[in-house]
């Protein structure tokens, strides 16, 4: 009976033993299995985390180039309106200072004498308040026939410089001021400036 007891102890522990190293192989499987599901998941996860950011660095880095050569573009412009900005107020000046009452008067004189051949119409002429004093007795020397026959010398509070002749109906007006001399040369001569700074 001892024999047969012992047996059976012996098979029992056998078989629990057995059992036992069953059930730990297959646990120890399934922790592997899920270790390994955890570790891909992990890898996938860092992966599309990875490119995620790669995308948004790329954007970032287009981005940035992107508003760099528009902030570059801009200020290439800004410069260039500046320049011509500069250019005109200087062209301005020059011509302002280029008028003198000797030059005015020939102009005047010669313009007066063409348009009233051409327009055949009483005209006026609209000078600088301040220079009237100055042209006024040249230009009625060398306007008297002009002036016998209708033409008025008159100040005009809106010229810096330079003159105006209006036909006195209404008809025409011919600027001659210091402000439309400048800017007529500038629409030639500002494509000329746009040349020489984009070069």
């Amino acid at each position: 009976m001892d024999v047969q007891l012992r047996e059976i102890i012996d098979k029992i522990k056998h078989d629990g033993v057995k059992n036992a190293q069953e059930e730990a192989a297959r646990i120890i499987a399934e922790a592997r299995e899920e270790a390994s599901a955890v570790v891909r998941k992990a890898e996938e996860d860092a992966e599309r985390i990875l490119g995620s950011a790669e995308t948004k660095v790329e954007r970032m880095e287009n981005s940035s180039k992107n508003a760099l050569k528009q902030a570059g573009r801009d200020l290439i412009i800004t410069v260039k309106e500046e320049v011509k900005s500069v250019f005109n107020r200087l062209l301005e000046r020059e011509v302002h200072d280029a008028l003198s009452v000797e030059l005015l008067t020939n102009v005047i004189a010669a313009a007066v004498k063409n348009i009233s051949k051409h327009e055949r119409k009483e005209v006026n002429v609209l000078i600088p308040a301040e220079l009237l004093d100055e042209i006024e007795p040249a230009l009625m020397a060398r306007l008297s026939a002009e002036i016998a026959s209708g033409m008025e010398i008159r100040p005009f509070k809106g010229l810096d410089a330079g003159f105006r002749i209006a036909i006195k109906d209404g008809s025409a007006f011919y600027d001659f001021s210091d402000k439309e001399i400048a800017a007529m040369l500038s629409r030639y001569l500002n494509p000329r400036l746009a040349n020489l700074i984009s070069a």
